[in-house]
């Protein structure tokens, strides 16, 4: 599998954050429509997902000053701050703002890089209002006016992308490129979440770090206990649901999916041969037995 990174420039607020497992359904729908752009349907690429996955995608993280900033680690502030106890304890608030660091090859040993508070969006609310189509008015709850948060980026991003070798990289460019123009996530369809591909490269994920011992998700994963030795991580519940016309179907959500969220530590129980860990989420979706959900992700290594 060869990885890539690939910069795109937000054009448009967006109703959430881009995640990894998300953004891997929205290929599929388009693979659904375009079933020849990787040379194979969608339900082939499927067929082995669960131990030669077709695509790994990562979540998106801003790119400030031309420097990739990742999540600061899951991680005990003592593990990842050169400070006595009593330092961190009189600094914890200040160190928890410290929230990203700067992505450079090779990476420093965990608790001697230089964590940073970086903000780079705004969050907004938009009020909306609910047409009672019987007296074509905004009335009595549930048609009264309610806010809806958004999102808003002051930066461009950067995706991560493990492809398999067979998968050609100009056709999942021009995949990306159609979900950046009809808009990605919650509320697509009222023009959010639109963006456009800036430039992409090859990128080596396995060579981060000098002397790993660990190694560093940059999606949500579901852990595979035959690969996992230890784990520190961020709980993310994925209550999910159908995109397409199925978000249109009698049963349109899919069953909760638990997470380590992007950022976890990972202690593997053998050294890493590919560039992710985890495994595919079925028995997902009633409305769609077949459903798969990303629980793979793209991992750098690292030493703590």
């Amino acid at each position: 599998m060869k990885t890539y990174s690939v910069k795109i420039k937000p054009l448009t607020g967006f109703g959430d954050f881009i995640k990894g497992d998300t953004l891997f359904g929205h290929i599929c729908w388009q693979l659904c429509y375009d079933p020849n752009i990787f040379g194979k349907s969608l339900d082939e690429l499927l067929n082995d997902y669960d131990k030669n996955p077709f695509i790994v995608l990562s979540s998106a993280y801003p790119v400030v000053n031309n420097k990739i900033y990742l999540k600061r680690p899951a991680l005990p502030l003592s593990m990842l701050f050169d400070m006595s106890e009593e330092e961190i304890v009189k600094n914890r608030k200040e160190l928890k703002r410290r929230n990203y660091f700067a992505f450079e090859q090779p990476l420093n040993l965990l608790r001697k890089i230089n964590y940073e508070s970086l903000s780079f969006f705004k969050e907004q609310e938009q009020t909306r209002c609910s047409i009672n189509r019987l007296t074509n008015t905004t009335t009595e709850p549930p048609f009264a006016p309610y806010n809806v948060g958004k999102i808003f980026f002051n930066c461009d991003l950067v995706v991560f992308a493990g492809l398999r070798d067979d998968i050609n990289i100009n056709s999942f460019l021009e995949i990306l490129s159609r979900i950046g123009k009809h808009g990605y996530g919650k509320d697509a369809t009222v023009g959010y979440g639109k963006f456009d591909i800036i430039s992409w490269e090859e990128i080596d994920l396995l060579n981060t770090a000098k002397s790993p011992n660990a190694l560093y998700t940059l999606s949500p994963l579901c852990p595979d206990s035959a690969q996992t030795e230890k784990i520190y991580f961020t709980p993310f519940v994925r209550f999910g649901r159908h995109g397409d016309i199925l978000s249109k179907s009698k049963n349109p959500f899919k069953n909760p999916v638990i997470f380590a969220d992007e950022a976890a530590i990972v202690f593997a129980k053998a050294e890493l041969i590919k560039p992710y860990i985890g495994k595919a989420v079925r028995n997902i979706s009633k409305a769609l037995p077949e459903a798969v959900t990303q629980g793979y992700s793209l991992v750098i290594k690292v030493e703590v």
